[in-house]
């Protein structure tokens, strides 16, 4: 009797065409498999790239910009910007408006936990105090000191209490953000130089722009644009970058460990010890002595 397993002709051709068919699927499968992987690894490497390109344009960007340049006509030697009031900037000091941060000296030893900085000093009494403020604009904890005590500042400049000089710095310049400390601190410099009356209003707006990501030259215009000060020219040629540098080098110098830093009355405010820098700044101002809640309540 024959074996009922044996398949017919027709059944026999009905198999190979399904084999073929699932050989030809699995050949498809394969082939897709094969061309994502190469269209990946030409995205991939795309992007690898352009990182590398973008990471070489940052470094060759930041290394083009000149040790030596111009300072803005309200800088000081010191390499800050001193507001008189909310809309007035006390003029520069730096012989010939030229800076050279290549001639800064290195600091010297370890650092030390230093008591002073160049230029500052203790007003006297019926002068306006002086507050000096070590920054870098890609500082958070500087952010945050501005978002705290910024309209105070204003409040004691508009009275005429207190003088305000921003040192900013590029402590925090990295290929990720393509230098935005820098870039952001000469902004501010142009804006002092343009429209000096709207340089308190930008850098509070500059640090209100805070992301740890730093944003675009386009942006940094466009906010002092919105403040009515035009420094499109100025940011595209990096104008006041070597003055940045400058400022930098001489913090350095003064062995200024990180941002904010900040000094009233030729004293340096501690946050650990004096938490509300507001309370002892009032005191300082007021004429207080060491104890500056007294001196503020008094």
């Amino acid at each position: 009797m024959a074996s009922s397993s044996k398949q017919t002709k027709a059944e026999r051709q009905a198999s190979a065409r399904e084999k073929a068919r699932q050989m030809q699927e699995q050949q498809r499968r394969q082939e897709k498999r094969r061309s994502m992987m190469i269209r990946w690894g030409v995205v991939i490497g795309v992007v690898a790239v352009i990182a590398v390109v973008v990471a070489l344009i940052t470094v060759n960007s930041s290394r083009s910009i000149p040790d030596a340049g111009p300072a803005p006509s309200v800088g000081n030697v010191h390499g800050g910007v001193t507001a008189v009031s909310a809309t007035e900037l006390a003029p520069g000091d730096v012989p010939d408006g030229q800076v050279d941060a290549a001639a800064v000296a290195e600091p010297s030893g370890a650092a030390e936990q230093i008591t002073t900085v160049p230029g500052a000093e203790q007003k006297p009494a019926g002068e306006p105090a002086q507050i000096i403020i070590y920054a870098d604009a890609n500082c958070v904890h500087c952010a945050g000191f501005e978002e705290t005590n910024g309209a105070k500042l204003q409040e004691w400049l508009d009275a005429g209490q207190a003088t305000v000089e921003y040192r900013l710095v590029g402590y925090l310049d990295s290929s990720a953000t393509s230098n935005y400390s820098s870039r952001a601190a000469n902004a501010a410099l142009c804006v002092a130089e343009e429209s000096p009356e709207q340089y308190i209003p930008f850098v509070a707006q500059m640090f209100a722009a805070y992301t740890g990501q730093g944003v675009s030259d386009d942006e940094l215009t466009t906010m002092a644009s919105g403040l009515g000060a035009d420094i499109n020219s100025c940011v595209d040629g990096n104008t006041y970058r070597p003055f940045v540098k400058y400022t930098t080098a001489k913090a350095q110098e003064a062995q200024i460990p990180g941002t904010p830093s900040v000094w009233v009355q030729g004293q340096r405010w501690d946050g650990n010890a004096d938490p509300d820098f507001q309370v002892w700044a009032q005191g300082l101002i007021d004429g207080g002595t060491e104890d500056s809640t007294e001196g503020a309540e008094g």
